[in-house]
């Protein structure tokens, strides 16, 4: 390929990063890919195959070494349960009734979850409730 066509390629993968993944994935594949520019333009007599080999092991590469410590610095508030905020503002159903600010259980997609009242009066069983935060697996909840 020609070495114009790598950059092309790498401002590509870089703006579908930027756009939509957010992960540093497209991010490596476009460094590699710049570096693929780089020697092309150098070595012009390369065969398109040794070119795509390049690719190829730079992308892997620079994923291995860079986007871990790249997630852990532009992205340090995700952790195994930051995927649960999502559920902040659904409606769940309570199993029991539910004192203010105590502990019960609650029905929510199908699935029971630990619940605490977030508010200060007493939540009764069937009632619809929304979720405020979720703390690890438990839901805090306010009346609907």
């Amino acid at each position: 390929m020609i070495w114009w066509a790598w950059i092309i390629l790498g401002i590509i993968c870089m703006a579908i990063e930027v756009h939509f993944t957010h992960d540093f994935s497209l991010f490596c594949a476009g460094i590699a890919a710049f570096i693929v520019a780089i020697v092309t333009a150098l070595t012009a007599a390369a065969p398109h195959w040794s070119q795509w080999m390049l690719f190829a092991a730079l992308s892997v590469g620079i994923l291995l070494a860079v986007r871990k410590p790249l997630l852990g610095r532009y992205q340090p508030h995700r952790g195994p349960l930051a995927d649960l905020n999502y559920l902040v503002g659904e409606v769940a159903t309570l199993d029991a009734d539910l004192p203010a600010e105590g502990v019960g259980r609650a029905e929510m997609r199908g699935s029971l979850w630990t619940a605490r009242n977030a508010g200060m009066t007493a939540l009764r069983k069937g009632q619809r409730c929304r979720v405020q935060r979720v703390d690890g697996l438990t839901l805090w909840l306010r009346a609907e």
